[in-house]
């Protein structure tokens, strides 16, 4: 048998000891900055108005001409749909 990682198939999770936690480590733990936090909320919503513009500017062009379109078919529609339709 092999001492691999890749046969853990046959390890549980009850035999693996992960000891106590290593004193030394434990001092290199730091609190989260304000600073940071406010500049991820900047970034996702940078990002999020960048996208929504950049939407916009690609389905508008698009809306505006199928508009038109419907506006021109509408004027070439010759039928009457008004009370004098019947006569």
């Amino acid at each position: 048998m092999s001492d691999d990682p890749m046969d853990s198939g046959s390890n549980n999770a009850e035999e693996i000891d992960p000891g106590e936690p290593i004193a030394v480590l434990a001092g290199f733990e730091h609190d989260v900055s304000t600073g940071l936090v406010a500049r991820i909320r900047r970034t996702i919503g940078r990002r999020t108005t960048a996208a929504q513009v950049t939407n916009f500017a690609f389905d508008m062009p698009f809306a505006i001409f199928k508009e038109f379109w419907l506006v021109v078919m509408e004027l070439l529609n010759t039928q009457k749909t008004g009370k004098d339709a019947g006569r």
